[in-house]
């Protein structure tokens, strides 16, 4: 199938006797002419490409003069400044997009747990945002699970420029074994109420209310009238408590500080020391080249004393004790009651406010 070809031609006549034969001539072969102007000494249209034998014809027969400009070309990349310019921003465009998080995915549920996430999302940072303003996946994680304490853990992935954020419903416990136990919520320890996530039962207490250990938080059986009905306690009664601990730990401490953070071109197969970010490349320059973030580390040996208590001791003693406490359960304000630097250890206690789930099982008889 023959193709036709539109691409134009500028054609230039030398004015003679005979211009306006050949014009007739294209006019016969119903040739369309395009952008026709005349000049002192020639008469200048455009015609099509696929034309020009015609045209030639035509110059033949009556003997005039032809000069062609070929408007385009069939150059892939011209050679030519805009060119460059386009180049540049293909290759400009994607890199800086890729230093921002475009699109924020909460994978919830339900809806309604994915429109209240995604509002106190909003409320910290919201997309488009850059990647070094991000918070820290820890951060995030921590956010979300102080303010929904039915998630157990906090999925955060950042795949190129879109970060998906996916809350882990935390295990229910099931404290009726069978349908013929049934039991009462009880103080596990002292405190004070602050609130409760309760799912059959009647309270016994409520917030603000000072509660010790052995007390009934929520009971098992309702009193409807003179009669009680058997239902069973379930749920969780959360408590503030002050917990006193004491600490000793080295007076020399080790650990690694980042000097110096560099971006690096490797091949695909070479590996570079302390890897943390990576360039997404298109899949065909992925497998020859990588462009990889690399951090210049060092280890430090620290001497702590009274000026590292607010910097190190009191961090390191909050992160060890949140370990140690049970699901949902946070620490709400921390008093260094004494501290003692002696025999190359440090050593103190540390009084603690902590908010927790105090209620236990008692089984009805």
């Amino acid at each position: 199938m023959h193709k036709i070809d539109y691409r134009r031609v500028r054609v230039s006549v030398a004015k003679n006797p005979k211009t306006n034969d050949l014009l007739q001539y294209l006019h016969s072969h119903h040739i369309a002419i395009h952008h026709v102007r005349t000049t002192k000494d020639a008469l200048q249209f455009e015609i099509a490409r696929q034309h020009i034998s015609i045209l030639r014809k035509a110059r033949s027969k009556y003997g005039v003069k032809v000069k062609l400009d070929y408007l385009t070309t069939d150059e892939l990349l011209p050679r030519r400044f805009i060119t460059l310019i386009s180049l540049l921003c293909l290759w400009l465009i994607p890199i800086f997009c890729n230093y921002w998080i475009w699109e924020i995915d909460i994978q919830a549920t339900t809806p309604e747990e994915k429109l209240a996430i995604e509002s106190l999302v909003q409320e910290e940072f919201a997309a488009p945002i850059l990647k070094n303003r991000l918070p820290a996946d820890q951060e995030v994680r921590e956010l979300i699970m102080q303010k929904f304490r039915e998630y157990s853990w906090v999925h955060v992935a950042k795949v190129g420029s879109k970060m998906t954020i996916q809350p882990q419903l935390a295990p229910k416990n099931e404290v009726q074994e069978n349908k013929d136990d049934y039991y009462h919520l009880i103080a596990r320890n002292s405190g004070v109420i602050t609130h409760f996530d309760i799912k059959s039962g009647e309270r016994k207490v409520t917030p603000n209310m000072t509660v010790y250990k052995g007390d009934t938080l929520v009971s098992g059986l309702m009193v409807v009238g003179e009669k009680q009905l058997l239902i069973g306690a379930v749920g969780d009664v959360y408590a503030d408590y002050w917990l006193e601990s004491d600490f000793v730990i080295p007076q020399k401490v080790q650990y690694e500080v980042v000097t110096e953070e560099a971006w690096h071109i490797a091949f695909a197969k070479d590996g570079l020391p302390t890897e943390v970010k990576s360039l997404a490349l298109p899949k065909w320059l992925a497998r020859y080249v990588r462009v990889v973030k690399v951090e210049t580390r060092k280890k430090v040996v620290e001497t702590l004393t009274e000026e590292h208590i607010e910097s190190r001791i009191l961090p390191l003693l909050h992160e060890k004790m949140s370990q140690s406490l049970p699901m949902k359960s946070r620490i709400k304000k921390e008093n260094l009651l004494h501290i003692q630097f002696e025999g190359g250890k440090v050593k103190g206690k540390v009084l603690y406010l902590i908010n927790e789930n105090i209620a236990k099982p008692y089984p009805i008889h």
